[in-house]
C-alpha cells in the first residue's frame, strides 16, 4: 500500500514536469523556435514530410515481408509438375510403360 502511494505521487511529479518547466517562461514557446520563426512553412511541409514517412514506412514493410517470404516459382503449365513426378516415376521403374500411358492420358485429357 505504501509503494502505491509513492508511485503515485511520483507518477504525478512526473506527468506534471512539463507545465512546471513551461511556466518559467509563459506560454508562448518562442523558445523552442530560437528565434529562426518557420514562416509558415511548418503549416504545409509538416503532413507532407508526414506523408513521405508514412509511404517510405510501408514500402519499407512491404519489401521485408517480400524479402523474409520464401520465393515460389510457379512453372508455365499447371499440370507440368504432375507430368515431371510421372516421368520420374517411369524412370525409376516404379511404374511400367502400359501404366505411364493410362495416367498421362488420364492428365493430358
Amino acid at each position: 500500500m505504501k509503494k502505491s502511494i509513492i508511485y503515485g505521487f511520483a507518477l504525478g511529479f512526473v506527468s506534471a514536469m512539463p507545465a512546471l518547466a513551461d511556466s518559467v517562461d509563459g506560454y508562448d514557446h518562442t523558445h523552442m523556435m530560437r528565434g529562426y520563426g518557420a514562416d509558415g512553412y511548418g503549416m504545409f511541409l509538416g503532413p507532407v514530410f508526414m506523408l513521405v514517412l508514412l509511404a517510405a514506412l510501408i514500402v519499407g514493410i512491404v519489401a521485408l515481408i517480400r524479402w523474409m517470404a520464401p520465393e515460389t516459382r510457379h512453372s508455365g503449365t499447371v499440370g507440368n509438375n504432375a507430368l515431371d513426378a510421372l516421368n520420374l516415376r517411369l524412370a525409376n521403374g516404379d511404374i511400367d510403360a502400359k501404366e505411364y500411358a493410362d495416367r498421362k492420358k488420364l492428365m493430358l485429357g
